[in-house]
């Protein structure tokens, strides 16, 4: 799936119980590249939005996966999870870095999130469009708000779309329901214990809800800066609290 600029992504920042050793971790298991070095310094562990990145079914490991994409000079990036296996392809951003192409992967490895929608899909499993009643509406939207009947393991994969951090109310994941329920422009919303509290008029692209880390790495781009939205120098930061 390609998304547009014009759609607004939410990057949560997860601190406060990832250790340095996923970096660790990441960067001994992958055997260098020779060929077209990985950029150093980095681990891509987190989840990877866009189109860069395609299944290869091939590789049954990580570092098979890596030296597959090392040998491939059309292969800028990997990662390679146990449950979804090997996927390759071309350049991506990670983190806050604004140079560069539109597949953007964040920095932080995956969290299981809490989270659901307050309005009925609109579309069914065949493709065709649903049509809700007012009252249907106003149904769904009772029951998604009322902490007896709502569902809030219905998205514990990242979903995209909901913009920036609702401090206010990323105490827990009622807070974050309630806040969104009293909204009346607000369609979903996600929180998670280590990024908060998320919400807006919709989300899409949802990941499958895991907690397993990737193992990633890309390969150095000469034509790249590499910056963040100031211009400066962006480097995966190496602070993750343990």
């Amino acid at each position: 799936m390609i998304f547009v600029a014009s759609l607004v992504y939410h990057h949560p920042t997860v601190r406060s119980n990832i250790s340095n050793k996923f970096l660790r971790t990441d960067t001994s298991s992958v055997p260098s590249c020779t060929s077209s070095p990985w950029k150093e310094g980095e681990s891509l562990h987190g989840n990877c939005q866009g189109s860069a990145l395609k299944l290869n079914p091939k590789p049954q490991s990580a570092k098979e996966c890596a030296t597959t994409c090392c040998d491939d000079p059309t292969c800028i990036t990997f990662q390679y999870r146990s449950d979804v296996g090997c996927f390759q392809g071309g350049d991506v951003r990670l983190g806050m870095e604004k140079d560069g192409v539109p597949t953007w992967c964040n920095q932080d490895p995956p969290v299981i999130w809490r989270g659901q929608y307050l309005v009925p899909r609109v579309q069914g499993e065949n493709g065709k469009d649903i049509i809700h009643s007012d009252s249907e509406k106003e149904q769904f939207r009772k029951k998604s708000c009322d902490i007896k009947t709502w569902i809030p393991d219905e998205r514990q994969g990242q979903c995209f779309g909901l913009g920036g951090k609702r401090e206010a109310a990323s105490g827990s994941d009622e807070e974050c329901m309630k806040a969104c329920c009293d909204d009346p422009n607000c369609g979903a919303w996600q929180w998670s214990k280590d990024a908060g509290c998320f919400y807006g008029k919709w989300m899409f692209g949802c990941l499958a809800g895991s907690s397993e880390a990737y193992v990633g790495r890309r390969k150095f781009q000469s034509s790249r800066s590499y910056t963040d939205g100031s211009g400066k120098p962006y480097q995966q930061e190496r602070y993750l609290s343990s």
